[in-house]
């Protein structure tokens, strides 16, 4: 009775190890390059899949180096920003596809092909590659179906074209005065220096917000609303 339990323990040991073993095995090659085999038969292009990591160490190690060599103001700034896609871009063309970890991701930068995307969120659902994500930057951003439909059409009427016209003259003064704020203290210091931008944006767009939150509750169709910047703008121009 004790060797057949024993055969019996072992038995399920080994089943559970194996079974365990093939779900890891399927996670980590299988079904990444069943995927790869699938895009490449549709027509596109991309790097092969590299177990576990994808391309992460590609495009953090090209960062890196991108952002430890000094810039111009007048430099482009794509190069240090996305220097990995860029060179996708370059090798692959306008449509292609990279590894998140074991999660392939296509890129597409024809404007017809993003246009049929947003307006078919329920084909295109969004990849959730950290679903602890989910719990600590909820929104728009990690919703997906009839959720992001939902919040979607909330948020929608702020972003009205008509009262997007209204903010950007808010938005250029801001702005202005920032930069000028930025000039005084290089005039002072010399002729230059290390500014630290971080909580100049952070008070810029909360100006933003402010704004958007003003002009939330506006009916631009119907109303004509008397801004101070508004009318500051229109005697600019007309002087």
């Amino acid at each position: 009775m004790e060797i057949s339990l024993a055969s019996v323990t072992v038995s399920v040991a080994i089943a559970v190890v194996s079974w365990w073993v093939w779900r890891t095995l399927k996670w980590a090659w299988f079904k990444p390059k069943m995927l790869e085999s699938y895009l490449r038969r549709q027509g596109l292009s991309g790097t092969p899949y590299t177990p576990l990591v994808g391309d992460l160490n590609k495009s953090f190690s090209m960062l890196k180096e991108a952002r430890s060599k000094p810039i111009k103001l007048t430099d482009d700034i794509q190069p240090r920003v996305v220097p990995y896609p860029l060179q996708m871009r370059k090798t692959h063309g306008r449509t292609f596809f990279t590894w998140f970890g074991h999660i392939p991701t296509i890129t597409i930068m024809d404007p017809e092909q993003i246009k049929e995307v947003f307006n078919n969120v329920y084909d295109f659902p969004k990849t959730h590659a950290f679903p602890l994500f989910r719990l600590i930057a909820a929104g728009l951003v990690s919703y997906d179906g009839e959720k992001w439909a939902k919040h979607r059409r909330i948020i929608n009427p702020a972003f009205h074209l008509e009262k997007i016209k209204i903010m950007v003259p808010a938005f250029h003064q801001s702005c202005c005065e920032v930069v000028g704020e930025w000039d005084k203290l290089v005039s002072e210091k010399g002729s230059s220096c290390e500014v630290d931008v971080w909580p100049w944006l952070v008070s810029l767009t909360a100006d933003v917000h402010k704004l958007f939150a003003k002009l939330s509750s506006l009916d631009i169709c119907n109303e004509k609303p008397q801004l101070p910047w508004v009318n500051a703008r229109r005697v600019e121009i007309d002087s």
